[in-house]
């Protein structure tokens, strides 16, 4: 009796190293995969900072930064601004509190941010505009494998409206600004 409860408690042990490997892969794929959605929402700044800055002579949009660091930062915390003659698009990135998440919105999450927009006028009357982002890895196109891509959503709580964060969505806080 109790060699059969040592060898099924051996057997715990081994299962839990097995566990513990799986949860540390699990881990490092969600920190892999922060990386490179912090990457790809840069890339959509990026890409409608250019298209911009292509159609107009003066006065041209920045992106703070202008170029994505490979750097891994521990915390997973970005921020990005796009601006143009003090119209601003400040976005703030940072992984849940869970390694997934659906708290703060219905589909699950692996990283979550706002973006916030303002100009003088706004400031001037004490309002800043902001819109919830989160990335999704179960959203977007697929890879060769079928597997998703995952995708950056953006909610706005006030009108209940959500969608991609793409040049379209980011044309359109722009445009609100001017």
């Amino acid at each position: 009796m109790v060699e059969d409860r040592i060898r099924r408690l051996a057997r715990k042990i081994e299962d839990l190293r097995r566990k513990d490997e799986s949860a540390a892969a699990r881990r490092r794929e969600i920190q892999r995969q922060r990386l490179e959605a912090a990457r790809q929402l840069h890339c959509v700044c990026h890409t409608f900072v250019g298209k911009i800055n292509e159609l107009i002579k003066e006065d041209q949009m920045s992106l703070v930064p202008g170029e994505f660091s490979d750097e891994t930062v521990e915390d997973c915390r970005w921020q990005y601004m796009l601006n143009v003659r003090g119209r601003v698009l400040l976005i703030d990135l940072e992984p849940p509190p869970s390694l997934v998440s659906t708290e703060l919105f219905r589909k699950p999450y692996i990283m979550q941010g706002e973006v916030r927009f303002f100009n003088q006028e706004l400031l001037d009357d004490s309002r800043v505009e902001e819109h919830g982002l989160f990335f999704c890895p179960g959203e977007g196109g697929k890879d060769a494998n079928g597997r998703r891509l995952g995708a950056w959503l953006f909610w706005n709580g006030r009108s209940y409206k959500s969608g991609p964060v793409d040049d379209a969505y980011l044309a359109e806080l722009m445009d609100q600004l001017m």
